[in-house]
């Protein structure tokens, strides 16, 4: 049996899928750019997920979200399906556009880590070294500038046909945990650190003397490629469930998982066996929406809530190598 994933109302998490064989399937263009934001659109509207940020890069995706029905497995099944049809029609890929196995699914415990994994989503085009600055980045992104503005997604002109509907209206959100300031004051806020950090970058590599790819090099990718490094690597990498920036909630968090774990499983092979009255842990997910089971409710103080973000301290803007996960 697969390991059960626990979701909650509410919860914020950050999510990415990559790419079979880490070849550059997704590299930029103006086909998955168009494909990527009509896909997040329709799977947000059916889902109900919130999203803060995303980056698509060239053999992987990053979103940051906040799911308030606790539907955000729903969100990524439907999205990642449609990016794959459509994707494998545009460039005649017969193989599987993901890898094997799931996405990655790690829930945001706290504000001050929340702010660390947006800023790492959105910086990876230039920590790769592939541009010198996150906007310039050609594939499909949501940046803190596109916060509370709607878009209006039209419809791809190839491969969807007439029967999909015609667009889509999709607003990014600000983030949680910053209510106490205005939607200038946060965009203008994550918008200095992003630069803070891309300096940084931009410093490490001088030293270092390399230099950035650079956008014409980028979209002349071939995609049924893959970085070198991939090609040695083997396995997948281990993400974990849940990442704080402060430890405690962390033991808490792997604590209420492990219980999790086994109180699903105790339940489950009585529910099986034909008893009456099993009562499912809070966060049961499949059989929740697919069986007619009941679930205890959950913890309305649980780490890792929208609602339950301490506010933004302007003094105390975490490192972004300040990560516990």
């Amino acid at each position: 049996m697969t390991r059960p994933r626990r979701h909650i109302e509410g919860q914020v998490a950050a999510l990415t899928r990559r790419t079979a064989g880490g070849r550059f399937l997704t590299r930029p263009d103006a086909n998955i750019n168009a494909i990527a934001a009509y896909e997040f659109a329709r799977a947000a509207d059916r889902s109900g997920v919130v999203v803060h940020g995303t980056m698509v890069m060239s053999n992987h995706l990053h979103i940051v979200l906040t799911d308030p029905q606790a539907r955000r497995s729903e969100f990524m099944r439907d999205a990642m399906a449609g990016f794959s049809r459509a994707r494998k029609d545009c460039i005649g890929f017969d193989g599987s556009l993901w890898d094997n196995g799931s996405y990655c699914d790690t829930v945001l415990l706290d504000r001050e880590v929340f702010e660390i994994q947006l800023l790492y989503v959105l910086l990876n085009p230039v920590k790769a070294g592939l541009v010198r600055r996150a906007k310039d980045w050609p594939g499909f992104k949501i940046m803190p500038s596109d916060w509370e503005k709607p878009m209006r997604v039209p419809r791809p002109d190839s491969y969807y046909g007439d029967d999909q509907p015609e667009s889509f209206e999709f607003i990014p959100r600000r983030p949680p945990g910053y209510d106490d300031m205005s939607l200038e004051e946060v965009v203008a806020y994550f918008e200095k650190r992003l630069r803070e950090e891309e300096n940084e970058i931009h410093r490490q590599r001088k030293k270092k003397r390399r230099r950035f790819l650079g956008i014409k090099a980028v979209l002349a990718t071939n995609p049924f490629d893959c970085a070198k490094d991939l090609r040695r690597k083997k396995g997948r990498q281990s993400v974990p469930r849940y990442a704080a920036f402060h430890p405690e909630l962390l033991e808490q968090a792997v604590s209420r998982e492990r219980a999790f774990q086994s109180a699903y499983r105790r339940v489950r092979k009585r529910w099986i066996a034909g008893k009456k009255r099993c009562v499912f842990p809070c966060g049961t997910l499949w059989l929740r929406r697919h069986s007619p089971v009941k679930c205890r409710e959950g913890d309305p103080n649980e780490a890792g809530l929208a609602a339950n973000y301490a506010p933004h301290s302007p003094t105390g803007a975490p490192a972004c190598e300040a990560l516990a996960g």
